[in-house]
């Protein structure tokens, strides 16, 4: 098989194990948060009158982070491939 689908395979895995870990942590904090409250509402000064869920990174970045991921591995199958030939030489 050539190198590039190789990468590609690789990249794909990586992005996927991020995502599906991302998600899997927001999920088992999202089911075992326990809200206090009662100390809530003590002290309603400090209550925020607006909500954030949080930061939205450009999806761009994802596309270069998965293009450099997918150089990073192609890289590393060469460098793996050129080694692993040259043990193979030096053996015979």
């Amino acid at each position: 098989m050539r190198k590039f689908p190789k990468a590609l395979l690789g990249a794909i895995a990586i992005h996927g194990s991020y995502f599906v870990t991302t998600f899997a942590v927001g999920y088992v904090k999202t089911m075992n948060h326990k809200p206090d409250w009662d100390a809530a509402w003590a002290n309603v000064e400090n209550l925020p009158s607006e909500v954030t869920f949080g930061y939205a990174p450009s999806p761009l970045i994802y596309v270069g982070t998965f293009l450099a991921t997918v150089l990073a591995c192609r890289i590393i199958l060469g460098i793996y491939d050129k080694l692993s030939s040259n043990s193979s030489e030096a053996s015979t």
